[in-house]
């Protein structure tokens, strides 16, 4: 969709994308949001990353960048703090930032499955924890926790990552049976191979499996985007709990 066909379905919602300063799916979510008329607090581990992230996107409508480590509950209260005085409430919420050590169960260290916890799943699970008040009280609120396949099969030597996925997956399913009579939706965005940095650097590894991907290709960051702001307007008004599954038909392979 052209961005002259966008419809600004999204003015005067206020968004956090964790995970977001990258060239990856937390960017072209931001983007996407932006273009839908949203507000858009920007937050990364990176700091210099993230200001001029924000900065490159302020032509699309009001970003802020925000330094954030999403493993660190005090990062995520001070950044929590800056967006509510800047911006407002958050009333989007998107659980993007991940990281994916590589490595069979006896390789990875302790400090990278305490890690990959921390920033996969406990970072999520305090966000929500924080905003769903305030949600409730405005008596609306979108949560859109990206995932992962690997967090449906459990894929050889990414097992702190697809352990993580897996229980965000549980996770929101109980947040959205606990906050879905507020007025909060919950859902995930599990996407398949998407073309990073990441899968540039593994690329030898992975093209197989566009050979098993009926579309035959990579996602684009742009193709989950476009789901998960799907996910955070009111098209989606009666979602929640549901995974959805963007892997260009990679995960009902035979």
């Amino acid at each position: 969709m052209s961005e002259s066909h966008h419809d600004r379905r999204l003015e005067g919602r206020i968004a956090l994308v964790t995970g977001a300063a990258g060239a990856g799916i937390g960017q072209a979510t931001a983007r996407r949001l932006l273009r839908d008329g949203a507000a858009v607090a920007v937050t990364d581990i990176h700091e210099g990353r993230t200001v001029k992230t924000a900065d490159a996107l302020s032509e699309l409508g009001r970003v802020i960048g925000v330094p954030m480590d999403a493993g660190d509950r005090g990062a995520i209260d001070a950044a929590l703090a800056a967006v509510r005085a800047e911006l407002g409430p958050v009333d989007i919420l998107i659980n993007n930032a991940a990281i994916n050590p590589i490595g069979n169960v006896a390789e990875l260290s302790t400090e990278d499955w305490d890690r990959t916890i921390d920033v996969d799943l406990s970072g999520p699970w305090y966000l929500m924890r924080a905003v769903v008040p305030q949600m409730a009280e405005a008596g609306r609120g979108s949560i859109v926790n990206v995932t992962s396949v690997a967090g449906f099969i459990g894929t050889a030597n990414e097992g702190p990552y697809a352990a993580a996925k897996a229980a965000l997956h549980c996770l929101t399913r109980t947040v959205a049976a606990e906050y879905g009579p507020s007025g909060i939706r919950c859902n995930c965005v599990a996407p398949g191979l998407v073309w990073t940095k990441f899968m540039e650097k593994f690329e030898d590894q992975f093209r197989p499996e566009i050979e098993r991907t009926p579309l035959r290709r990579y996602g684009m960051p742009e193709d989950v985007a476009d789901v998960i702001a799907f996910l955070a307007s009111e098209e989606s008004r009666f979602i929640t709990g549901e995974t959805i599954t963007v892997s260009g038909g990679w995960y009902m392979r035979p």
